[in-house]
């Protein structure tokens, strides 16, 4: 059984159509998910039993991943084309991810479908508790068409900060009171931002110990952000270690396979000098056989010019005969073509005589003397005996 080339198979099992795009070609290389270490960093943000929206459809590893890893209630796909509609439906259908669902949008009017038994049906999602933007989704503008349901929701975002208008998208979250939580190698998950209600002076200890709570939670925060620029920093400076030895022990190469190819150019100047003293000895030598060639071509010009005085001489001796023998050869032509003429007037003379005899043989008297010749030539015979 020959491996299918167009799917592509992650460590875990999953099995995805293989597109022809930056994602697809990293997950194939690692054979796993993509963005795997920001998807388990930021899976402590989704809330239990969770909706969420994924804008882009591309990103079906991570809907996957939701169903796979985390305890979440639905995930929305969203593709207006058809065919990558029905690519989506097949990923889903052959991972038996039965908490994704593929919906077929309109933004404008806020209305989606599915595809039920290849007709289109209305349906309508269940809102959102976390949504994730792309920089694609995000640079076409659509976190401006869901402005709506995020007031109204007020769901985690989940947005790539590399996109080119996210100053204009950094604006939309101040109006709605987002803050960052998490950022990650431009991934970031913002929340609301909840206004704290007016608190009685018998509150205030309480409202105090809440705050000393969230600035824990905030210092627990930057610790293990601390934590994380360490271990980056230490992995960033082991690297640049490793790549300074690499660079070393690559330039110590270097000099060796210069060395090398120094003592290479030697020899072969070497064995060119040698090549060069014997191309001088044998073009000596050739010019030698060449003068002798050229020596031996004279000579042969020189018999061959006597050669051709005499065969001329000849020719001139002989040229009156051949003049006389070519006389006689065109009255010798003219004679026989006198007798053709002759030979063809007798034949036709001899064809009429002939003709001519064959009537008069045939006549009623010729046959009438033929019988009476025969009856005499009886008779004397019969007279005779």
């Amino acid at each position: 059984m020959t491996k299918n080339k167009a799917l592509l198979k992650l460590s875990d099992n999953v099995i995805l159509n293989k597109r022809n795009d930056a994602m697809a070609i990293e997950m194939a290389q690692t054979k796993d998910y993509y963005q795997k270490t920001i998807l388990e960093a930021f899976a402590a943000f989704i809330p239990k039993q969770a909706v969420i929206y994924e804008m882009d459809s591309q990103f079906i590893s991570h809907a996957v991943y939701f169903t796979k890893y985390c305890d979440v209630n639905q995930v929305y796909l969203f593709e207006k084309n058809r065919a990558k509609y029905k690519a989506l439906r097949a990923d889903i259908r052959r991972n038996k991810a039965i908490r994704i669902e593929c919906l077929r949008p309109e933004w404008d009017k806020n209305s989606f479908s599915k595809l039920d038994k290849g007709k289109p049906v209305i349906f309508g999602p269940k809102p959102a508790d976390i949504i994730h933007f792309s920089k694609r989704v995000l640079e076409e503008d659509l976190f401006e068409k869901v402005i709506t349901q995020l007031e109204k929701d007020k769901p985690l975002l989940w947005l790539d900060t590399d996109s080119t208008n996210f100053a204009k998208i950094t604006r939309w979250l101040g109006k709605l009171q987002y803050q960052v939580q998490k950022q990650l190698d431009h991934q970031a998950i913002y929340a609301v931002q909840k206004a704290l209600p007016k608190s009685e002076p018998g509150e205030k200890h309480e409202l105090a110990s809440k705050i000393f709570e969230q600035l824990e939670i905030y210092k627990r925060q930057l610790h293990q952000l601390q934590q994380e620029y360490d271990k980056k920093l230490a992995q960033i400076k082991a690297e640049q270690a490793e790549k300074i030895t690499r660079l070393e022990d690559k330039h110590h190469a270097i000099e060796q396979k210069w060395e090398n190819e120094s003592k290479k150019q030697a020899a072969l100047a070497q064995q060119s000098e040698q090549k060069r003293k014997q191309y001088q000895k044998e073009t000596r030598e050739a010019k030698q056989v060449v003068q002798h060639i050229s020596d031996a071509l004279n000579a042969e010009k020189a018999v061959n010019h006597d050669l051709n005085k005499r065969m001329l001489a000849l020719l001139m001796e002989e040229k009156p005969i051949l003049l006389t023998m070519e006389a006689r050869q065109i009255q010798q032509k003219k004679e026989l073509s006198n007798l053709r003429y002759e030979n063809i007037k007798l034949t036709r003379h001899l064809a009429s005589m002939t003709e001519k005899y064959q009537r008069l043989n045939d006549t009623k008297v010729i046959r009438m003397m033929r019988k009476y010749w025969n009856f005499k030539k009886k008779r004397r015979l019969r007279n005779d005996t």
